[in-house]
């Protein structure tokens, strides 16, 4: 039985149980209120009939003759006004019946009742009495009254009697039935439409909540926007599909589209036009796929293809040119015709994973290769990836703490080597991963490389960087703050307006930024490169090559860069004071940077007397552990200070030797 069920049954209970408890409570108070008119009546019986005609001699004698007895029946047949009575006895204290509408039992003596014991004390009485005996059902049931007979003697008012009124009750019972019968039909009437309308109200609140619970069930497996199945409902789709495949001759496919250049329509038209966009696009991606196949929305600009039963080999990548095909046909929005690309990765079951997450993760790989090869769809192979198990969890894991704000940043000082004042820092971003603790960049940079997500990680570093640099000058500490551009930032077209917006978020001036290159990064496509950084450069954000001395840059390209700094790697710092080349290769970067109008810092300063060296050379502006460590954002107004104070007493006195501060 349903819910609604179970609510018709028990309210009907309930009713029926409600119309008897009233019907009993009616008949109650029916004969109550019999009762007290028959006690009324009685009283009046007694006050106009029988106290006036009797004296107190009457109760002495105990008892009337028969010409005081008509005399009492006719005034008694009078105050009756017409009330059917089946006795009427009038008694002494004694119980000696001093007169009766039934004269044999005038003269009579009767053991008191209780009843008559009440009456005789002063106080009216009455009772139902229902018949028990043969005499008794003859008469019916009755109303027995016992009302105090009061008269003056010797100028006092006393208690000389009791007047005993029997009143057929059956009449009044009949009455009670009737209306017994008038008020079960009023209430089966009000009680049955008041069913009714609660079993119709609770219906149709029954209907409302399970389309609720219906639309909530819709909603929790469907995305909003283009109404396609979401992550959820997808991956339980593709778990059903690769077990009916299991053990059959059939493959599943997966297709990972992602759309390029979607933030453009954005950023530029507007949310409510990329919206509509991605409802054409669901909708033509949708037609171009067999009704066995499932497309889903995960997320931002990105869709999932799941091909279940596949026979043909060259199906999946067939389907995802279809797609592509179909992506790249102008789409007409709100009378704007808009133009976007994707990119397609496909991996199939069981060549490439064994499992939704495996096949997913593949996908995943296969399509950022597309991106990055600009080939529009790739299917996935090993060499994609160099240690796939291990690669492919942690590039999942990688995409997991981007999202789920799991990056976190070390900042370490630079200080001016002349002033020894400290005017920025660099951020070093850290991976707090769940299972493996702090990741230092080389445990998981070349992944977010090879895979593209370097971009977003880099823009989540920029943002959390320039907040941090935010905080800081709020507080009175006016530090610039150097964050890593990657080659795929590099050659990001969209780099520059990214880095203005989050100045611009930030509140912060361009001079509070500067990105860092390598000369390997700067390399890999040139022309591409220069375009970005003069476009950054013009803005005002400073430039620098960082790790300079590994890459393989010509100088005469290097003089063509818009940047202001050079940052001597590490490998050639760290040992100059005992190793000549490492020193010649220092000073004769910071002759070069002299010549080119660059400043130069040094990295990997882990002494005093490579400090020391530094300042005789000429360098701008050093960083190393010998000065601090990298820490999180809250130590460095604390460095900072630790830092300046040292470098000032160092300043005035050479000789002194400090600890790095740790």
């Amino acid at each position: 039985m349903g819910l609604l069920g179970q609510f018709g049954l028990v309210s009907a209970v309930l009713v029926i149980v409600l119309a008897a408890s009233l019907t009993i409570v009616l008949r109650s108070i029916i004969e109550e209120r019999a009762l007290r008119r028959a006690e009324q009546l009685a009283e009046s019986v007694g006050q106009l009939a029988i106290e006036p005609l009797l004296t107190p001699q009457d109760f002495v004698i105990e008892q009337v003759d028969n010409a005081r007895a008509s005399e009492l029946e006719g005034a008694i047949r009078r105050g009756l006004w017409g009330q059917a009575v089946s006795r009427v006895n009038v008694f002494s204290r004694h119980g000696t019946v001093v007169y009766s509408n039934q004269r044999e039992l005038i003269g009579s003596h009767f053991d008191p009742s209780i009843e008559k014991s009440v009456a005789l004390a002063g106080e009216v009485t009455s009772r139902l009495v229902v018949p028990s005996t043969d005499e008794e059902q003859e008469l019916g049931s009755q109303l027995q009254v016992f009302v105090p007979v009061k008269m003056q003697v010797d100028g006092e008012e006393h208690v000389l009697g009791a007047l005993e009124l029997h009143l057929p009750f059956d009449p009044i019972a009949a009455e009670i039935t009737a209306d017994e019968r008038a008020l079960h039909g009023v209430l089966a009437v009000g009680l049955v439409l008041l069913w009714l309308g609660l079993y119709q109200l609770v219906a149709r609140a029954s209907r409302r909540l399970n389309t609720q619970i219906e639309e909530n069930r819709h909603l929790a497996l469907h995305d909003p926007l283009t109404d396609l199945p979401n992550r959820a409902l997808f991956t339980d789709r593709t778990e059903q599909a690769v077990a009916a495949a299991r053990g059959s001759d059939a493959s599943v496919a997966i297709l990972l589209i992602n759309l390029d250049r979607f933030k453009e329509v954005n950023d530029t038209l507007g949310h409510h036009i990329g919206d509509a966009l991605i409802g054409e696009i669901a909708h033509r991606l949708k037609m171009e796929l067999r009704d066995a196949d499932t497309i889903a929305r995960l997320g931002g600009d990105e869709f999932a293809v799941l091909m279940p039963d596949v026979r043909d080999p060259d199906a999946p990548v067939h389907c995802a040119l279809r797609l592509l095909d179909a992506v790249r046909r102008p789409f007409d929005v709100e009378g704007i015709t808009l133009e976007i690309d994707a990119s397609l990765g496909a991996a199939s079951f069981p060549e490439d994973g064994n499992d939704v997450t495996r096949l997913l993760q593949c996908a995943d790989v296969a399509m950022y290769a597309a991106k990055e090869e600009h080939t529009g769809v790739v299917q996935y192979v090993a060499s994609l990836d160099e240690h796939t198990p291990q690669r492919l969890a942690l590039f999942g894991e990688l995409r997991r703490a981007i999202d789920n704000d799991e990056l976190v940043l070390h900042y370490q000082p630079k200080a001016d080597v002349v002033t020894g004042r400290v005017s920025g820092v660099e951020a070093l971003v850290r991976w707090q991963h769940r299972t493996r603790g702090l990741l230092v960049p080389d445990q998981f940079i070349d992944v977010a490389e090879q895979t593209g997500l370097i971009r977003p990680m880099t823009r989540h570093v920029l943002d959390r960087a320039l907040r941090d640099c935010r905080i800081w000058r709020d507080r009175g500490l006016e530090l610039s703050v150097a964050v890593n551009l990657s080659t795929r930032n590099l050659l990001d077209m969209t780099t520059p307006a990214q880095v203005h917006e989050l100045l611009q978020r930030h509140a912060l001036p361009p001079e509070a930024l500067e990105l860092e290159i390598t000369e390997s990064t700067a390399m890999m496509d040139p022309v591409r490169a220069l375009q970005v950084l003069n476009e950054l450069h013009r803005s005002g954000i400073r430039l620098s090559v960082d790790d300079y001395g590994t890459g393989h840059s010509s100088l005469a390209y290097l003089s063509h860069l818009p940047i202001d700094a050079l940052k001597i790697d590490r490998s050639f710092v760290t040992g100059m004071v005992t190793d000549a080349k490492g020193d010649v290769i220092v000073r004769s970067t910071i002759d070069l940077a002299r010549n080119l109008g660059l400043l130069v810092v040094a990295e990997g300063v882990e002494t005093g007397e490579v400090y020391r060296r530094l300042s005789e050379l000429g360098c701008d502006a050093a960083q190393g552990y010998w000065l601090a460590h990298p820490g999180p954002a809250d130590g460095v107004p604390d460095a900072v200070r630790a830092i300046e104070h040292r470098l000032h007493g160092r300043l005035a006195d050479p000789s002194v030797e400090q600890t790095a501060t740790r």
